[in-house]
C-alpha cells in the first residue's frame, strides 16, 4: 500500500511541475518576401508594411544572399514573434539563371531551419522572384529535411518568358486547355519536372493594363497565367486574379493596395 501511495505522489508531482507548452519557431509559419530582377531592399517593403498594418505581422529578419550563395541573416526571430516576415535580398539582382536562383532560396531555407528552427514557410514573390520560388519547389519542395512550404503568392510572375526574349512574341496566348501556345525553354524544363511540385496552396496575381496588350506592360498575361497549367493536379488549390488599370503595371503591382489586401487575406484569413 505504501508503494502505491509513493507512485501516486510521484505522478501528481510530475503533473504539477510539467512545463507549459510554448510557441516555438518550429510551430510558426514564417513568410518570405522575394524581389524581382533589379530589385533591392525597397522592392517588397510596401507589401511587408501592409502585412504589418492589416495582419499584425512582424518584420523579423533580412536574409542577404551573396553571389556565391552564402547567406547572412540580420534581425531577430524568437518563439514569441507574431507572424514573422523575412525579406530575402539577392546581392546579384540581375541573375536570370534559375539554377542559381533556386540554390540561393535553398540556402536561405537551410539557414532558417538550422539557425532558427523554422519548419513552415510561405512565399510572396514579385516578377523574377517567382522563378526562384518555382524552381526551388520543383527541386526541393518535397524535401522533408527542409521547412515545409504551405502557401505561395505569385505577383507578376514570368513563367513562360518575356516578350522579346525566348522567342516569345506578343501574340502568345493560352490554348483552351490552359497550356501556353508557345513554350519558352525554362517553361519546357519546368513541365518535365511538374510531378515534383508539392501539394501547396497558390495565389497567382497578375496585371492587365487594359490597353489591348494583354500584359502588365512587361509580362504577357499568358506568361503569368501559365503557372496554372504547370501546377494543375499538383497544387492543393490554385487561384488566379487579374488586377486591372494603371496600378496593374508590372512594377506598380508591388505598390497596389488591392494586391496587398488580397495577399494578406490569402496568407492570414483568420485574422481578417
Amino acid at each position: 500500500m505504501r508503494r502505491v501511495w509513493i507512485l501516486i505522489c510521484l505522478f501528481i508531482g510530475c503533473v504539477g511541475f510539467a512545463p507549459a507548452l510554448t510557441i516555438t519557431a518550429a510551430t510558426q509559419t514564417v513568410t518570405l518576401y522575394l524581389h524581382g530582377h533589379h530589385g533591392n531592399q525597397r522592392s517588397m517593403t510596401p507589401l511587408m508594411a501592409a502585412a504589418q498594418r492589416q495582419a499584425e505581422a512582424t518584420p523579423a529578419l533580412v536574409a542577404t544572399v551573396a553571389p556565391d550563395g552564402q547567406v547572412t541573416f540580420r534581425g531577430h526571430l524568437s518563439p514569441q514573434t507574431p507572424r514573422p516576415l523575412v525579406q530575402v535580398l539577392f546581392t546579384d539582382n540581375q541573375m536570370l539563371d534559375y539554377h542559381h536562383l533556386r540554390l540561393w532560396v535553398h540556402n536561405v531555407m537551410v539557414g532558417l531551419s538550422q539557425k532558427y528552427g523554422v519548419r513552415k514557410v510561405n512565399f510572396v514573390a514579385h516578377s523574377l522572384g517567382n522563378t526562384a520560388v518555382l524552381f526551388y519547389l520543383l527541386r526541393w519542395g518535397q524535401d522533408r529535411q527542409l521547412p515545409r512550404v504551405t502557401k505561395w503568392v505569385s505577383i507578376a510572375g514570368n513563367f513562360d518568358g518575356i516578350p522579346g526574349m525566348h522567342m516569345q512574341p506578343q501574340r502568345n496566348h493560352l490554348d483552351p486547355n490552359g497550356r501556353p501556345h508557345l513554350l519558352a525553354p525554362d517553361f519546357r524544363q519546368a513541365l518535365l519536372l511538374k510531378n515534383r511540385f508539392p501539394a501547396i496552396t497558390v495565389l497567382n496575381l497578375y496585371g492587365d493594363l487594359a490597353d489591348g496588350s494583354h500584359s502588365d506592360g512587361r509580362i504577357l498575361n499568358a506568361s503569368s497565367r501559365a503557372l496554372g497549367f504547370l501546377v494543375a493536379g499538383r497544387a492543393t488549390q490554385y487561384t488566379e486574379q487579374k488586377i486591372v488599370g494603371p496600378e496593374a503595371q508590372h512594377s506598380q503591382l508591388r505598390l497596389n493596395p488591392q494586391v496587398a489586401a488580397r495577399t494578406n487575406q490569402f496568407l492570414w484569413p483568420a485574422h481578417r
